[in-house]
């Protein structure tokens, strides 16, 4: 099964929350997100298989009209990019994994884009997606792994958020403490 994402983003909460129950309602697709996010958006995301996520991204899209911000669908989205989006990610050898990488974004399409980019460069562990609760509109992913890997994947996502002009800061931190894991994991 192909699995995708979709993503709304509204310039109304009531819009965004009518929006989310229509979606929900029209296809058999997994609601990761629906809530308010700065300054007074809404944003919705689902994932599912991908004609489901694409039956209720058109409904949405359709109910939203003129307070539509954006939306995307992103289709064979890695399956770690769900678990992260859950933060759901448990990590049991952490011994091997000392390097972290960090890709902060403008956006959580561009984040979640980001992401899927990264981990499809192989060799890393997603350990979170963050987005855009609390970060002023901004969002971020980490990952694990070997000092190689996460350079390489911080590279292959940092190019999927830069065109766009949606990329914040990227890092790649080589033997992170361990108080820093702690406090991510």
């Amino acid at each position: 099964m192909e699995r995708a994402i979709g993503l709304i983003e509204t310039i109304s909460i009531a819009a965004g929350i009518e929006i989310t129950d229509v979606m929900v309602k029209k296809a058999p697709i997994r609601l990761f997100l629906a809530r308010p996010i700065c300054p007074g958006k809404f944003i919705v995301l689902v994932g599912g298989d991908v004609e489901a996520v694409k039956n209720s991204l058109q409904a949405g899209c359709k109910i939203a009209e003129h307070y539509l911000a954006d939306s995307i669908l992103i289709s064979r989205v890695h399956g770690d990019v769900f678990s992260a989006l859950e933060a759901s990610v448990v990590i049991d050898d952490i011994g091997n994994l000392r390097a972290l990488g960090v890709i902060e974004t403008f956006s959580v399409a561009s984040c979640i884009l980001a992401a899927d980019a990264a981990v499809k460069a192989g060799g890393v562990k997603l350990v979170e997606i963050r987005p855009a609760m609390g970060l002023g509109g901004k969002s971020y992913v980490t990952m694990l792994g070997d000092v190689s890997a996460v350079e390489s994947a911080v590279d292959a996502g940092r190019q999927k958020a830069e065109p766009e002009g949606m990329l914040v800061k990227s890092v790649v931190i080589p033997s992170v403490a361990d108080d820093v894991l702690k406090a991510l994991l």
